[in-house]
């Protein structure tokens, strides 16, 4: 198998894992309980209307700033000469941050923590308590941005992967896929989000599952830096 075999299985892949880490998932879930007081103080009648246009709203900001960043990630990885070495070099630094949140999973109170900044909520809660639709578009893209130390791990090899194919438009538009899956379980939480009791659960899940979605991101992550590293 060559890169170009390996590079959608592992795009979608890495995508719907990407989807489910800890930092997107908790962020998305609080900005939701934000959504839900909105839509709630709505009125009844428009409260799940709200709730959808304020979360695709959301959503969409995170694809935006999401591709922003893994487009610019593309076109420096390809800009620089030297062949596959390039993508040699990005795979092994997903690797070693796949070590990382590893480490966090199994070890927690050793070493580095790779996350969000801590001021992110605050920042979020502020954006999206305006109610208006740019305040809220402006949180989502501060998620896709602030969310990287989380999940740049996958992300890195994926671009690893993505500049060693052919052409730059093949890897665009894998890149476009990769952030598409990235958001559409997104868009299944908010479905299932707009019960609260719904809400609730899924909010005593991730707490209660954390470690475990950091291990698989980290698992997931070092896996495809080394079929990465083993096809390029």
């Amino acid at each position: 198998m060559d890169a170009a075999d390996l590079a959608l299985p592992a795009v979608a892949g890495a995508a719907v894992l990407d989807s489910l880490n800890p930092c997107s998932f908790a962020v998305l879930l609080m900005f939701v309980g934000v959504a839900l007081l909105l839509a709630e103080r709505s009125g009844v009648s428009g409260a799940g209307g709200k709730l959808w246009w304020t979360g695709l709203t959301f959503i969409f900001g995170v694809f935006l700033a999401y591709l922003a960043l893994g487009l610019g990630g593309l076109t420096f990885l390809r800009g620089l000469a030297g062949g596959h070495w390039v993508g040699r070099a990005a795979a092994l630094g997903a690797v070693g941050l796949g070590l990382l949140t590893l480490q966090e999973a199994l070890v927690p109170e050793w070493g580095v923590r790779l996350g969000a900044p801590p001021a992110l909520g605050e920042r979020l809660r502020a954006l999206s308590a305006r109610g208006s639709l740019p305040a809220v578009f402006g949180a989502g893209g501060l998620v896709g941005l602030c969310t990287v130390p989380c999940s740049g791990a996958i992300y890195l090899a994926v671009l690893a992967l993505l500049a060693s194919q052919p052409t730059f438009a093949r890897g665009l538009a894998y890149l476009v896929v990769y952030n598409f899956v990235f958001v559409l379980p997104l868009v299944a939480l908010l479905a299932v989000a707009g019960s609260r009791p719904v809400f609730n659960q899924l909010g005593r899940w991730q707490l209660h599952h954390r470690r475990t979605l950091k291990f698989a991101m980290g698992a997931g992550a070092v896996i495809l830096g080394l079929l990465v590293l083993a096809v390029l």
